[in-house]
């Protein structure tokens, strides 16, 4: 997908200038949440950013025609592009299972993170999950690590609503239901992202946890993100990758949410079947 200007709600289209924003490390793995990693680097490129470093256990996946979303003009690998090869770098990992040595070098000289190495429904569409593990934890414990030791504070990373008993932040009657999803069907799922979630909390980082609504494969992108406030009526129950990534890049660059997490969606009144 070629990258062209878009609006954003309750952000700066243009956003900071590339003199001023140098340099962002995106991480991407497999599965709705972590796939959103991947549109994130085509965000970064609609902001005009420096460089971005890429690191993945699957970069093949860049070559995909379908990126499993709704965005019209589909994808093509932006490291074969002539316009935004030689603004990226890809990091191949073997697995965020395994220690990964050297991993602070590609966090040197970031001025932000966006970390999408999280699942809310394993095993469903993805089986390698299943058999490898998840990753939300063992990946991100390494990136916090690496960018403390690079002193890089800012990171936005991705998980999911619904996790903890009682939880309101998204008053919607598709909280409960996902709630129930994670006390049986996805446990794994959600002991995995607690235990991030657990890890950015106690981390010396500059974080937002980013939760978005329902994630639709053929939702086409609305070029606009709602952000769910307390007390207001909620936000739309689906949306596209491409607008959670959009909404992630705005924070990484211009944060609002420091040290927090926030729902994401689309338009109130939005249907979950999109």
């Amino acid at each position: 997908m070629k990258v062209n200007p878009h609006e954003i709600a309750g952000g700066d289209p243009a956003g900071p200038s590339a003199a001023t924003y140098r340099k962002l490390v995106v991480l991407y793995g497999i599965g709705g949440l972590s796939d959103v990693g991947r549109h994130a680097i085509m965000a970064g490129l609609e902001k005009n950013v420096e460089h971005i470093t890429v690191i993945t256990e699957y970069p093949d996946m860049l070559d995909d025609e379908n990126w499993e979303c709704g965005c019209i003009d589909g994808h093509t690998n932006p490291f074969n592009d002539e316009a935004y090869a030689s603004k990226l770098t890809m990091v191949k990992i073997d697995s965020w299972k395994n220690e990964q040595p050297n991993l602070v070098e590609h966090f040197h000289g970031a001025d932000a993170v966006i970390s999408c190495l999280s699942h809310r429904q394993p095993g469903w569409k993805n089986k390698e999950l299943v058999t490898k593990g998840l990753i939300a934890r063992d990946g991100n414990k390494q990136v916090i690590k690496a960018m403390e030791e690079a002193n890089v504070s800012r990171v936005v990373t991705i998980s999911s609503f619904g996790l903890n008993r009682g939880d309101k932040t998204w008053p919607h009657w598709a909280s409960k239901l996902m709630r129930l999803l994670f006390l049986t069907f996805n446990r794994k799922a959600r002991k995995d992202l607690q235990a991030m979630e657990k890890l950015f909390n106690e981390s010396s980082l500059d974080y937002l946890i980013v939760k978005p609504v329902g994630i639709g494969e053929d939702v086409v992108p609305a070029g606009k993100y709602f952000q769910q406030e307390p007390g207001k009526e909620a936000v739309g129950g689906n949306m596209a990758k491409m607008d959670v990534a959009r909404f992630m890049v705005d924070e990484a660059i211009q944060p609002t949410t420091v040290k927090g997490s926030k729902v994401v969606g689309s338009a109130p009144g939005t249907p979950m079947s999109g």
